[in-house]
């Protein structure tokens, strides 16, 4: 489901939860005034919502990429004729430069290349291209000879202006090989064309404008770097978009440096422009909410576990914490942070990597999170609410966030399904699996009640046991299993150690081809160890 307001497409950091599921979770639980908080605020959806809506938030990340996006998507002082007059001046300065690099003679036809399909050794195959001064392109295959005197110009470049060679954390999860760097993720092309933009953008531009522009520069490095694999479904030259990791494929797509910095300097310029209507009285949108110039927000960089708020002083908190090892957010993140000089605290983290120098495994991810909800029932007031979106069907990831939320003494109040932007691969890829994210709203107990600590073992022959009840009833999906196996442990308030529920779904029940659980017979637990 596409986002439907334009401030947050203005990037592509990763978890973006619909706006108007969040929105309507501000309105339910909490009032105008209040103090809200997002621990893990990623892109700032949540706390953007909440400061249109009246109320004084605390958008806190620790990854300095993400913070940096906050910045920029809360900012009012910024002049968008100030920040189009910057860009017009640094064009004039970066187009003859990207001319040298995307021109080309091709059959003896002077062209514009927009995009090349090259394939793992760099060669180029294929190019989409349009003729000098006019704007439809065709697409044509690149002769041999052509493609040496391509390569040949490429590789007898020098790179003068500076560019990010931080080696990337290897971790073969998400492809990143030993002795990697962000600067072997682009091609010589593309790497010259990102180094020259951004020497232009801090030469040319300045203040709030500038950063708006960086905001642009860092969303399109994804785009025009050798991660843009082609849909081969849809032809060779069709691009797809980047994921997760830094897998290239034996082709990829490599994207004209100007044409897609513009575009997204286009959608960072809409964005805040819809954002800026909320605080004008001559705005489409001012007349839906009251004025909110009276709210605040505060961006702040600190680890989770340890958050500097006083206790008691939060009314309402939302989290979409850490996806364990889905996303390895602050290693992927190095796209970003490596072109903004910024440095990441990656010892604290929360994050479970297959990395072997990071030492973040299970245990490690299970107390993090663990300190993370404890700071959360710290800061909220009493019987304040807290909410929670996760989707993982992972035994660790899972019982790591379950835990956390019994151990630290909050209550369930409720939950539903909230509608996502998007699906992981993993959530495409299994058909068996949950798809979207649940959402879970609790309460914070005044005194934390006793919980029951079960055995791996016994809470996978209760799991089958009630499983085999629901199912003797109708027949379930994934969804509303997970759903009903949430409410038991949290009502009952069990604590245990990590368990596969869709490896106890696979190994006692059948899935049918209209995607729904059903019994064979009386099952025979094969619990998990």
């Amino acid at each position: 489901m596409k986002q439907k307001r334009d401030m947050y497409e203005m990037h592509k950091y990763w978890g973006k939860k619909p706006s108007s599921n969040l929105g309507a979770l501000v309105r339910e639980y909490s009032n105008e005034g209040d103090t809200v908080l997002d621990p893990f605020s990623g892109y700032g959806v949540f706390c953007c919502e909440a400061y249109i809506l009246g109320r004084n938030v605390i958008s806190n990340d620790l990854n300095p990429a993400a913070n940096f996006i906050n910045i920029q998507l809360f900012e009012r002082n910024v002049d968008l004729e100030k920040v189009q007059s910057q860009w017009a001046e640094i064009k004039k300065k970066f187009s003859p430069f990207v001319e040298k690099w995307f021109e080309c003679n091709f059959n003896g036809e002077p062209v514009v290349l927009t995009s090349v399909l090259r394939n793992k050794n760099n060669i180029p195959l294929k190019a989409k291209c349009r003729q000098i001064n006019e704007k439809k392109s065709k697409e044509i295959e690149i002769s041999i000879s052509d493609a040496q005197k391509f390569l040949e110009y490429e590789n007898n470049q020098i790179i003068n202006d500076w560019y990010p060679d931080v080696l990337l954390i290897e971790n073969s999860r998400i492809s990143a090989q030993k002795e990697m760097t962000v600067a072997s993720l682009f091609t010589k092309r593309t790497l010259a064309c990102h180094a020259r933009l951004l020497s232009l953008i801090e030469k040319y531009s300045s203040g709030k404008e500038m950063e708006l522009l960086k905001l642009a520069f860092t969303a399109n490095l994804a785009n025009c770097s050798k991660l843009v694999p082609p849909i081969k479904s849809r032809g060779d030259m069709a691009p797809g978009a980047w994921m997760t990791g830094f897998y290239t494929g034996e082709t990829y797509i490599e994207n004209n440096v100007l044409d897609y910095y513009e575009n997204r300097l286009k959608k960072a310029i809409n964005g805040k422009k819809e954002y800026l209507q909320f605080f004008s009285k001559d705005g489409d949108l001012f007349s839906a909410e009251k004025e909110i110039s009276s709210s605040t927000y505060k961006v702040t960089n600190n680890d989770a576990k340890k958050l500097d708020l006083e206790n008691e002083s939060i009314d309402y908190v939302f989290a979409d914490p850490p996806y364990g090892e889905a996303v390895p957010y602050f290693e992927q993140s190095v796209i970003w942070n490596s072109w903004l000089k910024c440095k990441p605290d990656y010892i604290n983290e929360i994050v479970i990597s297959d990395s072997k120098t990071r030492g973040k495994r299970n245990s490690n991810f299970e107390n993090d999170i663990n300190a993370a909800f404890s700071e959360i029932r710290r800061v909220l007031k009493k019987n304040k609410y807290f909410s929670l979106t996760y989707h993982s069907l992972s035994g660790h990831e899972w019982s790591a966030i379950t835990n956390a939320c019994v151990k630290n003494g909050f209550e369930l109040h409720k939950f539903e399904w909230l509608v996502q932007k998007s699906f992981t691969p993993r959530q495409i890829n299994r058909i068996q699996s949950i798809k979207g994210d649940v959402l879970i709203t609790f309460r914070n107990l005044p005194k934390i009640p006793r919980f029951e600590e079960v055995s791996n073992e016994k809470l996978s022959e209760i799991l089958v046991d009630k499983i085999y009840e629901w199912l003797l009833i109708k027949s379930l999906d994934t969804n509303q299993i997970f759903l009903k196996v949430m409410e038991m442990i949290f009502k009952e308030r069990i604590v245990s150690s990590p368990f596969d529920l869709l490896g106890i779904l696979l190994n006692n029940f059948a899935f049918t081809d209209d995607q729904y659980w059903k019994i064979y017979d009386k099952p025979k637990l094969q619990a998990i160890r």
